[in-house]
């Protein structure tokens, strides 16, 4: 993302606002029907009116043209979790094997199930949990209701 956005940045244009907030203006160019839209950077706040920086911890390719602009390394604006220090500090500690669960402690609460809370398991709309009986086709009901007709009328022959 971060060399991707540095090659977007090079088509915006920059205009400064504040040198002691480091802030500036940001405007892209135009592509087609799209760009020519105005962006806002403060760069002390490491923030971009986008909202990818703040998103993704890595300068949008407005932050980068504006860290250009001011003479700052828009690397040393990457959030440190993307650093291979701290991903080596992430998975050097020791992880120990998981018991069976019959030495596991008892927790102190209870597990209640809300059938509220309902998880999409997959994109889409969600698929109804109504159980579809003979009501639910025109055809069966047609039928159902000359079966009826037939056997209303064979009680009444039966009625002396």
């Amino acid at each position: 993302m971060f060399i991707s956005w540095q090659q977007k940045a090079v088509e915006h244009t920059v205009t400064k606002y504040s040198h002691a907030q480091q802030s500036a203006s940001v405007v892209t160019r135009r592509q087609g029907r799209h760009g020519m839209n105005t962006h806002v950077v403060k760069i002390a706040n490491r923030e971009c009116s986008c909202g990818k920086w703040n998103q993704f911890g890595i300068p949008c390719s407005h932050a980068q043209k504006v860290c250009g602009a001011y003479n700052i390394s828009a690397a040393s604006m990457v959030k440190d979790y993307y650093d291979v220090m701290a991903y080596i500090n992430t998975y050097s500690k020791h992880f120990e094997p998981v018991q069976s669960e019959d030495y596991w402690d008892d927790p102190n609460f209870q597990l209640v199930h809300d059938p509220t809370i309902r998880t999409v398991t997959r994109p889409g709309r969600n698929q109804t949990t109504r159980i579809h009986n003979e009501m639910d086709w025109r055809q069966t009901r047609a039928r159902q209701e000359a079966q009826q007709q037939q056997g209303d009328s064979s009680i009444q022959e039966n009625v002396p």
